[in-house]
């Protein structure tokens, strides 16, 4: 793993938050967030975006199961090392949607593990909740969330756990007809070189499909919001290179937008922490404030998004077809 030094992005205000128990986790559902990074400024809402048909929208019992097997199939989540019993029974519907239609390998867009990213609760946050799947060697392939980096040498431990698949703070790798991006969105990220990393390698990228994951939503309904600064900075990089699947948490609950300017938004924040309240913008597609987890099934000429409840109910699904 290469241990480049870390650019600090302007201040980050970290302040702890309350010991993680079960007396305290309605508290924590209705307190302020207080691990924000310089990239959060006032919520972004999508703006005059390029008209765009490259998802069908449509919600559950609409789009009939394909016949055929998909080329490629997996999960993802996002806010979910928190211990939980709710997290816990994500991790069950996880379990039994695997066991009904397996897959190789989980997205994880950040807030890995509770409340300040300490690795030695990996073991609580991280493998007893997901045992049975890694057991069958499911992979997880992790990005960092603003949690993951106050108690873990700045992101360094989470990158240097093995399970967690990071080759660094932002990586690249390949499965089948996809191209995956995972990148760094907190303000300690070196944020000059991800940035022509990430537009140097979607160049070069000849794969149908391209999937960027990060724990910052570019557009939210959320608490947190939106973020202009990573619209401004992010979103010209994705049409440029007809991305065609952004996807993100820190906003804990599920949203997915209509496609703006070629790529198809999706907050999955779901994943066991403490969920917050969501409104809707004119490009919201979808939304709800809900445990959950997601699925895709890739096919040659498709992606079917599934997003399941944690009692194994599919909610919603889209249709997301090549960017043009």
């Amino acid at each position: 793993m290469k241990r480049r030094q870390i650019l600090v992005v302007g201040g980050i205000a970290l302040v702890g938050l309350p010991t993680i128990s079960s007396l305290i986790y309605k508290a924590i559902a209705k307190a302020p967030d207080l691990t924000k990074s310089p990239y959060e400024p006032a919520a972004a809402q999508p703006s005059e975006p390029k008209s765009s048909n490259n998802l069908t929208n449509t919600n559950s019992g609409i789009i009939p199961e394909p016949t055929e097997e998909p080329l490629l199939r997996f999960a993802a989540i996002a806010d979910n090392g928190f211990g939980s019993a709710d997290q816990f029974a994500i991790a069950e519907s996880m379990w039994k949607t695997y066991q009904q239609k397996p897959y190789p390998f989980v997205l994880m867009a950040g807030d890995n593990i509770y409340p300040y990213g300490e690795i030695s609760l990996a073991e609580a946050y991280f493998e007893k909740p997901y045992a049975p799947l890694l057991q069958e060697n499911v992979k997880f392939y992790a990005a960092l969330g603003n949690h993951d980096i106050i108690k873990s040498d700045g992101g360094l431990d989470q990158i240097n756990y093995k399970p967690f698949n990071m080759s660094d703070r932002y990586y690249t790798f390949t499965k089948g007809t996809v191209d995956f991006f995972a990148i760094d969105t907190n303000g300690n990220a070196p944020w000059e070189s991800q940035l022509q990393w990430l537009d140097q390698k979607l160049a070069q990228s000849t794969a149908p499909w391209k999937i960027v994951f990060g724990h910052h939503p570019l557009y939210s309904s959320g608490r947190h919001g939106g973020n202009s600064q990573l619209v401004s900075i992010l979103a010209p990089i994705f049409a440029r290179h007809k991305v065609n699947l952004y996807l993100c948490g820190h906003d804990h609950g599920y949203e997915r937008f209509n496609p703006i300017n070629g790529t198809t938004y999706i907050v999955n924040g779901g994943g066991g922490a403490p969920l917050y309240q969501f409104g809707r913008s004119p490009q919201t597609a979808f939304v709800s404030s809900q445990f959950s987890f997601m699925t895709f099934d890739v096919y040659q000429d498709k992606i079917i998004t599934k997003a399941i409840a944690n009692d194994g109910k599919v909610f919603d699904r889209a249709i997301i077809n090549p960017s043009l």
